[in-house]
């Protein structure tokens, strides 16, 4: 009986824990100083929602050219490489677009954001599936 309560608790803590953790899903804004650095990157999220890496990469690289300072642009960029098994290049986006938007919990709570800058707990790595990328 004492294993069943505590297996229970467990199970519950757990459930509890992974609801603070953030989706890693693209990011957009408003079209305020770079019009055309936000229509590619809306450009680049149709294109990663529909699983296009390669080209929504185009895209979010195309936003950054424009303007390096745009934290979406550069955490979508991110996600993207993440999905073309390029770590180590989705890590320095990531770290750029915490840098940039150190604020913004979509960035910063991230769970991928978090497991490629060694921010995330054991715990976090295992509910999330990441581990540490070189």
């Amino acid at each position: 009986m004492k294993n069943i309560w505590l297996s229970s608790v467990v199970v519950v803590v757990a459930f509890f824990l992974s609801g603070c953790m953030v989706k890693s899903i693209p990011l957009a804004t408003l079209p305020l100083a770079h019009p055309q650095a936000n229509q590619a990157n809306l450009a680049g999220i149709d294109y990663y929602q529909r699983g296009e890496w390669e080209k929504a990469l185009v895209k979010f690289q195309e936003a950054l050219q424009i303007d390096d300072d745009f934290p979406e642009a550069h955490f979508n960029a991110a996600l993207t490489l993440h999905q073309l098994k390029r770590h180590q290049e989705a890590t320095y986006h990531f770290q750029r677009a915490g840098e940039l938007a150190p604020d913004r919990e979509a960035v910063v709570k991230s769970s991928l954001y978090r497991n490629h800058l060694g921010l995330s707990s054991i715990f976090e790595r295992h509910l999330s599936g990441g581990y540490g990328y070189p």
